[in-house]
């Protein structure tokens, strides 16, 4: 795939196993549903972001670094990995959380376990997300002040170095899809800062595959997050001296709803039934919504009953927590009536 890949820290449980999801094909209809478990990569360390600190907590090791910086919303899959990663790692950490409200935000899900993994957490507006890279260089400037060496790791470690956890996964992937008989499986993920899909991306055409790939935005216009995948791209072929991956993404925005972790009561219901079909847990933001996109594209009449679709299955569990299900659940009947 590449000459060399750039050194990695061992943090994710791999490889991740492929399973067929039975029950929720046959519910469904149209074709068979696969899921790829990045659920599984660990506990603390759960999800798809895992395979990326892999290799930026390797790249903070060798350049010397103590402490590590990285931002996300207040309930980051990504920053929740990052603290635990680094604790594990025995680095110091420091977040950055976007939140819009004035008041503390209460202790649950991944905002919890921010705080558990020992963070320090810096919470700052949407107005200041929006120059976030500025922010996280000024935290390390103070840090370097204090006689700290900082590694700076950008939204999501999705950028050039991040993108190969996930051109390796490519390869732990089509080691298991060789066991799908058919047309090749079509694989379906939830899209946000753009690293994951890079790097599908770039190990689809690196393998050769012939697998089609949706990237289904969560929050981001589709134009949007093309661009954030063709940037990760270009600094990664530069860095290699080697070409962009000429491929077609489809990238879908119309399941995004009323954006990034704004849920609606239906994709919280067809989350709910996703995991009582599957024995999973999806999370709202991404995973959830991803899947409930899915679910709308399979009832538009998308894929027939010799379509296959790996769902990769970017983690997030943790996240759920933080959400208000008891009306779905009530609903479904699965709250007994105690009068």
């Amino acid at each position: 795939m590449t000459p060399q890949l750039p050194p990695r820290v061992p943090l994710a449980i791999l490889p991740t196993p492929l399973e067929r999801c039975e029950r929720l094909s046959a519910a469904w209809g149209g074709p068979q549903i696969w899921m790829k478990r990045d659920d599984l990569t660990g506990f603390e360390l759960s999800g798809n972001k895992v395979r990326k600190l892999e290799y930026h907590f390797a790249a903070a090791l060798a350049a010397g670094a103590d402490t590590v910086i990285t931002c996300g919303a207040l309930q980051s899959n990504h920053s929740r990995a990052t603290a635990f990663a680094a604790a594990r790692l025995g680095l110091r950490c420091v977040l950055l959380l976007r939140t819009s409200d004035d008041n503390p935000p209460p202790l649950a899900g991944n905002y919890l376990l921010h705080h558990l993994g020992g963070a320090e957490i810096r919470l700052i507006t949407p107005a200041q997300w929006e120059k976030r890279d500025e922010l996280m260089a000024e935290v390390a400037a103070d840090q370097a002040t204090a006689g700290h060496v900082s590694w700076v790791i950008p939204e999501g470690a999705s950028d050039a170095l991040g993108m190969w956890g996930f051109v390796v996964a490519m390869q732990e992937l089509a080691d298991q899809i060789v066991s799908i008989v058919g047309k090749p499986p079509v694989i379906w993920h939830a899209a946000s800062s753009g690293g994951t899909t890079a790097g599908i991306g770039w190990g689809v055409q690196r393998l050769g595959l012939e697998t089609p790939i949706v990237a289904c935005s969560i929050g981001d216009r589709s134009n949007e997050i093309a661009a954030k995948v063709q940037s990760i791209w270009d600094e990664a072929a530069a860095t290699m001296d080697a070409p962009a991956p000429d491929i077609a993404i489809d990238y879908l925005d119309r399941h995004i709803g009323g954006g990034y972790g704004v849920i609606t009561s239906g994709e919280l219901a067809i989350q709910a039934e996703a995991s009582a079909l599957t024995g999973v847990i999806f999370d709202p933001t991404y995973t959830g919504k991803a899947i409930a996109g899915l679910r709308s594209d399979i009832a538009a009449g998308r894929y027939g009953s010799d379509d296959h679709v790996v769902f990769w299955h970017t983690g997030g569990g943790f996240a759920a927590l933080s959400y208000d299900f008891t009306g779905i659940v009530a609903a479904a009947g699965r709250v007994a009536d105690s009068a």
